[in-house]
């Protein structure tokens, strides 16, 4: 067997422009937002069995649901606060797959290593191959 097709990791990048950054806050502020009301309808509804006299073993489960969401909001904002003081030009990771990549005997091994696809303003503006 001479030659062999295998799979090798790609790595998607996007440099950070004002467009872009502006998209993210966007996204981030919305997901934010969606979080938020999702704490409110869990709050009342925790206040609304209480009112009940639920048990507050019985409200465990979604008091501890309220806290991840917590958790999840913070983390949000947290994101939201770093995407403002990246600087322009910053590579982000937005998602990683993989290529076919043909080899075969006598081929650089660094063929076989990882490659990075960068995005500016939705257009490909680099292919990088890392190798070993």
């Amino acid at each position: 067997m001479e030659k062999i097709v295998v799979t090798r990791p790609v790595v998607i990048k996007v440099r950070l422009t004002p467009a872009y950054r502006e998209r993210l806050l966007l996204r981030l502020a919305h997901a934010m937002e969606l979080a938020e009301r999702e704490l409110k309808r869990m709050e009342a509804e925790i206040q609304q069995l209480r009112a009940r006299g639920v048990a507050a073993g019985d409200l465990r489960a979604l008091e501890t649901q309220r806290r991840e969401k917590l958790v999840a909001r913070d983390r949000l904002r947290q994101q939201h606060e770093s995407i403002k003081l990246l600087p322009l030009g910053t590579e982000l990771i937005q998602g990683r797959t993989e290529s076919l990549v043909e080899v075969g005997v006598g081929d650089e091994s660094r063929r076989l290593g990882p490659l990075e696809i960068v995005i500016e303003e939705d257009k490909i503006v680099a292919v990088r191959e890392q190798g070993f």
